[in-house]
């Protein structure tokens, strides 16, 4: 059976340069681990987070497993105040896109290093 813990594999061209890039987000490191001369990295939005991400070094899989590497999956992230993490992400220099409101949420999307773009969706 299926239980609430869900993890998101994401591939990136430096694992600790995309780690960075999320704790600079507020995102807390669950693990870093090196395996076989390529790092992973695990991160959550808090300690206590049931859905994490797992970075994987995108050249290490592809060399070794290139049939599971898949484009990134598209992720909408939810936020209790938009507006405030959306001016948190423009001063870490972070890309956004701009912020739109459809009904009563805003949403906007955000690039990581490896040009990934996510939505954040919220009051």
């Amino acid at each position: 059976m299926f239980n609430n813990r869900l993890k998101i594999i994401l591939y990136a061209q430096d694992v600790k340069k995309a780690n960075e890039f999320w704790q600079s987000l507020g995102f807390f490191q669950i693990s870093f681990d090196e395996i076989d001369g390529s790092f992973v990295a695990e991160l959550a939005v808090s300690e206590t987070s049931e859905t994490h991400l797992v970075i994987y070094d995108r050249q290490f899989v592809e060399t070794n497993s290139s049939e599971t590497v898949e484009p990134s999956p598209a992720l909408i992230f939810s936020s209790d105040d938009v507006l405030k993490l959306y001016k948190k992400l423009k001063g870490e220099n972070v890309q956004v896109g701009e912020i739109a409101q459809i009904g009563e949420e805003y949403v906007f999307n955000f690039v990581d290093l490896d040009g990934n773009y996510f939505v954040v969706s919220g009051q």
